[in-house]
């Protein structure tokens, strides 16, 4: 009787090893969840306002005035987003929405500290109002963003409204 118990025993033993065998590496995987920080607009209307939504305008020339402050053109194609707190994300989603129908530039950087800046997205298309479009950068393995950019200008994406956020991932 106790060899029939063991045999009994044995095999269910067998069954389970191979049972959890087969689902050893489910159980291995790790879970790595996301862990996301949304950054403020550099200069935005609200105290740690992380979305901004904007219409790109026409450039204005400044009133001519001697010396350096009358050069440039004033626009609002530039928004830029500080990265806080300042550490190693291993991405960067840079969620832009347009609010309108038709052809917009969009172009996307990582800003670095020592005045260098990685292009993540240069795209001039027709976009659908109310679709995001996701964009993910990745920084220098050896070199820490400090701002991202998104740049929606070129008189192409004059009148056009989009909504914009950036977020750091590890």
């Amino acid at each position: 009787m106790n060899c029939v118990l063991n045999k009994k025993v044995t095999r269910l033993l067998g069954i389970s090893v191979l049972i959890g065998i087969n689902l050893l590496p489910l159980n291995i995987q790790p879970s790595h969840g996301q862990t996301c920080t949304a950054f403020p607009v550099v200069g935005g209307q609200e105290e740690n306002e992380t979305e901004v939504t904007k219409t790109v305008s026409q450039p204005s020339l400044p009133i001519p005035l001697p010396g350096p402050a009358s050069a440039g053109v004033n626009n609002n194609w530039n928004t830029d987003f500080s990265i806080i707190p300042l550490k190693a994300y291993n991405k960067y989603i840079v969620t832009f929405t347009p609010k309108s129908d038709g052809d917009y530039k969009v172009r996307a950087y990582l800003k670095y500290n020592d005045n260098t800046a990685d292009e993540i997205y240069n795209e001039q298309k027709s976009y659908t109002a109310g679709q995001p479009i996701v964009i993910e950068g990745v920084p220098k393995a050896d070199n820490l963003p400090i701002q991202v950019n998104l740049f929606v200008g070129d008189p192409i994406s004059i009148t056009k409204t989009y909504t914009v956020s950036v977020k750091g991932c590890v």
